[in-house]
């Protein structure tokens, strides 16, 4: 890889950004887990390839991009001057990883003034690369993406995902038993950024989860935008919602009244 230091757009980011999920890539394939710790809880594990595959993302941008900010899941943080951010999620799907689970990937977006104007996901365990620049279009190993056109809930098979303490499972538990009866069925892959690639290719038709934080749905939410459909995140709240755009408003009424079914039910917070 070489470095452009000059003001790049977002094609040129995208090449970057090509370039450095690469590198993560490499290392997951290369396997060696070695000492499995844990991050949140007993069931949070971090590896070796997780801090290693951040690792070599950064060194990378710390060496030709030093001006600008970095956001990583495994303790990357460093501001910048530029307006670019670079957010790394370098194993999304740890626990598929360490199980052989064929769902984890790299994702890493580049945000401008906070606005994300490329991304790249790539599924490692199935070799798929998923790209998108803002007003580019979103693409699967060069194919185009579009979103499903789903407006009905009660026909939508929808993705989520569970945080990793009992309590929390406990409660995102409870807003899906009120859920599942109005969708079409539920879904559960382990790994944020490729639900959302999922929706961005129309497998399926919406993804609701309370709990990821940005660097798990920053690349996947340009996927999905870029495929025609819409995403939202609430930064305070780590809920992240996403579907075809004919389906986006049912389907937010629907798990909003979930939620405030079972904030009435006693329960005070939905998956934080």
């Amino acid at each position: 890889m070489t470095a452009d230091t000059g003001s790049l757009h977002d094609d040129g980011l995208l090449v970057i950004a090509l370039g450095l999920v690469r590198l993560a890539v490499d290392r997951h394939h290369r396997g060696n887990t070695g000492d499995i710790n844990t991050k949140s809880s007993v069931t949070d594990p971090v590896t070796e390839v997780d801090r290693d595959s951040e690792q070599l993302i950064v060194d990378w941008l710390r060496s030709n991009r030093a001006d600008d900010a970095i956001i990583g899941e495994e303790g990357a943080c460093d501001d910048g001057i530029s307006g670019l951010t670079w957010i790394v999620d370098p194993l999304d799907g740890t626990v598929n990883y360490t199980y052989g689970f064929p769902a984890y990937a790299v994702s890493l977006a580049v945000q401008r003034d906070g606005e994300t104007v490329a991304a790249v996901i790539h599924d490692t365990a199935l070799d798929d690369q998923y790209t998108a620049t803002l007003g580019g279009g979103s693409f699967c190993n060069g194919s185009r993406l579009s979103c499903s056109d789903i407006d009905d809930p009660a026909v939508m098979l929808l993705a989520t995902g569970f945080g990793y303490e009992r309590e929390q499972r406990r409660r995102q538990g409870a807003v899906l038993a009120k859920l599942i009866p109005d969708v079409r069925d539920i879904r559960r892959a382990g790994s944020a950024a490729i639900d959302l690639c999922h929706v961005a290719a129309g497998r399926v038709d919406a993804y609701y989860e309370t709990g990821p934080n940005v660097w798990d749905v920053a690349a996947g939410m340009l996927i999905v935008d870029e495929a025609g459909g819409r995403s939202r995140y609430d930064h305070d709240a780590k809920r992240i919602l996403a579907s075809g755009t004919p389906g986006f408003a049912a389907i937010n009424a629907l798990v909003t009244t979930c939620e405030n079914t079972n904030r009435a039910d006693g329960d005070t917070h939905d998956g934080k």
